[in-house]
């Protein structure tokens, strides 16, 4: 399943980087966090790995992470490394008038041939409404 959400924020790419980034800041605005834990020593980069959990309904789904990407201001991506399959972006560009469009992306299969083909499609809407108030929490944090 490929979930796709876009918000525009009224401030520089630079500005959102400096909280996507920061390992510490995704407790404050990721959305049904349940956990967060740095795997790795240092700051985030390239192969930095973190143990996360989000609440899909009531069930936690995740697993560890490893980032992929990391281009300054532009685009944060990872890869899960354990637990269900998935891949996760943020995307900064610039906007208008010194704003930036911010896109959250994942994609994510659940193990079970058909029956798991069934639990993500059944799991997109709450998955979607988590990605929506994700970049709510973002926009209110780089925008305060």
């Amino acid at each position: 399943m490929r979930l796709d959400r876009r918000v525009i924020v009224d401030v520089p790419p630079h500005a959102v980087w400096k909280h996507v980034s920061d390992s510490h800041c995704y407790p404050e605005f990721m959305a049904r966090l349940e956990r967060w834990e740095t795997v790795t020593d240092g700051p985030m980069g390239v192969g930095s790995r973190f143990t996360v959990h989000w609440l899909v309904g009531s069930v936690p789904i995740g697993g560890v992470i490893e980032v992929t990407e990391f281009d300054e201001a532009r685009d944060l991506a990872w890869i899960g490394i354990t637990g269900v399959t998935l891949r996760g972006r943020f995307r900064l560009r610039d906007h208008d008038d010194g704003r930036t469009k911010v896109t959250f992306r994942l994609a994510y299969e659940a193990p079970g041939g058909v029956l798991g083909l069934l639990a993500d499609w059944v799991a997109a809407r709450q998955v979607g409404r988590i990605m929506d108030q994700t970049l709510k929490q973002l926009k209110v944090l780089v925008e305060s």
